[in-house]
């Protein structure tokens, strides 16, 4: 395949993924956040506050979708090494930042309330350091897009 199908390949799919995390956060998420509620109302006064973390969770991954998305266009157009291309660089290190903090704000929220079982706590401990790894990991690569992008503009003022 080439080159460019690829990529309109994988935008198409990355759409795809926002828009079933669209339904997810309008649809599925607020039935089952209702249902829970119903079976358990000890504990039906939780739902709004982790819907809305859960929610808040899913905006995050969908901000890296959409900056992978317009990246991808900065690739198909070669002009990935430009100063553009870092705002949604930047948009990343964000929204994984945001993302772990989301996780950690779930797991304070849920201390000093009813805490979920251990698996649930655990994965909420993987989320944290998820983002601040991603996070970080992105940091780098983006001071190597940075230093590629700084020997382009020279080597194009050379030639």
């Amino acid at each position: 395949m080439s080159h460019r199908v690829v990529i309109t390949v994988l935008r198409v799919l990355l759409g795809v993924a926002v828009v079933v995390i669209l339904l997810l956060q309008a649809v599925f998420l607020p039935w089952l956040s209702g249902e829970m509620a119903r079976d358990l109302p000890a504990e039906a006064h939780l739902r709004w506050p982790i819907l809305t973390l859960a929610v808040l969770g899913l905006v995050c991954v969908q901000a890296v979708i959409v900056c992978t998305i317009r990246l991808l266009g900065f690739v198909r157009d070669g002009r990935v090494f430009t100063p553009g291309a870092l705002r949604w660089v930047d948009g990343i290190i964000g929204a994984f930042a945001a993302g772990g903090l989301v996780c950690l704000v779930t797991i304070t929220y849920q201390s000093m309330t009813i805490a979920g079982p251990p698996l649930w706590m655990l994965a909420l401990w993987a989320g944290v350091l998820a983002g601040a790894g991603l996070a970080l990991l992105v940091w780098v690569m983006r001071a190597l897009l940075v230093q590629a992008t700084t020997l382009r503009s020279e080597m194009e003022m050379v030639i």
